[in-house]
């Protein structure tokens, strides 16, 4: 199957899991680092049986590969502790803006790591990508350098590290089983981290908040073996990479169907189209 196919389904995969995500943070007793643990020990639990229904998990790591291994467990690690800072100190919209750029680090790794082609419409239409999620999630407030939007960043480049990473380790690695590693690499980082987050685990064992969480695993399993299978099917992650930021306008989008967001809606579809627009000079 084509890289189109692949990446298409990733994307509306994605984009329930942050529909999803944001009804679960919106209870009150709901906990950041332990809903990071929770979600990514069911997901990694999800692509252990995929991996072995699709013909076994591969286990085997070459002393080559462990190198990118200890690289993803350290920044998707950071990338996480970051990100949680980052919402405390800053409003959502802003931090999604922000979060956004992440997607022109994956461009240039693609190019300078990877080894892609230099292509000038890649890099057009992931500017024009961010462009469309600025307007859609711009809320009419001066943006101001500090620790909140420094720790966003960060979070940013972080995210772009771990996704060049794994697709550079995906070249020979089976997608399901790499999704077992870079889900609970993190999880055994962040409780080594945080050993006194388990004592919030009991809320995901409510019906509502498991039904929602194995939910919103099951979504982002399939959205990142999807994800994987399209950059191995494509071998173009300058493509890929801008394209999986259209989620963020679709959650926006779904958040005025579902959860009735309907401010700025104008703001928000024109932003939509921009995004589009983006999408398509990738194609």
């Amino acid at each position: 199957m084509s890289w189109q196919f692949f990446v298409t389904l990733s994307v509306l995969f994605f984009s329930v899991n942050g529909l999803l995500h944001k009804l679960l943070m919106r209870e009150k007793n709901s906990n950041p680092y332990a809903q990071t643990i929770v979600f990514y020990g069911i997901v990694g639990f999800f692509a252990l049986i995929i991996s072995f229904l699709r013909g076994g998990f591969q286990y085997q790591i070459t002393t080559e590969q462990l190198p990118y291994f200890i690289l993803i467990t350290i920044v998707a690690s950071l990338a996480s502790i970051f990100g949680f800072k980052a919402i405390q100190l800053i409003e959502a919209s802003e931090n999604s803006i922000i979060l956004s750029s992440s997607r022109l680090w994956v461009v240039l790794g693609a190019f300078i790591i990877l080894k892609e082609q230099f292509s000038l419409d890649a890099l057009i239409g992931t500017l024009v990508i961010i462009l469309g999620i600025s307007i859609a999630q711009f809320r009419q407030k001066r943006f101001t350098i500090n620790q909140g939007t420094i720790f966003s960043l960060i979070t940013a480049f972080f995210y772009a590290i771990t996704e060049i990473t794994s697709f550079f380790i995906l070249r020979d690695f089976d997608a399901a089983s790499l999704t077992v590693y870079t889900c609970w690499l993190p999880v055994i980082a962040l409780l080594i981290i945080k050993p006194k987050v388990y004592k919030k685990f009991s809320f995901y064992l409510k019906r509502k908040n498991a039904i929602n969480i194995t939910l919103v695993s099951l979504s982002d399993v399939f959205g990142t073996i999807f994800l994987f299978l399209a950059y191995q099917a494509g071998r173009n992650a300058s493509q890929i990479g801008p394209i999986m930021a259209t989620q963020t306008i679709i959650v926006v989008l779904l958040g005025i169907i579902f959860l009735k967001e309907k401010s700025n809606m104008i703001q928000k579809i024109t932003g939509g189209l921009i995004a589009v627009t983006g999408t398509i000079l990738l194609l």
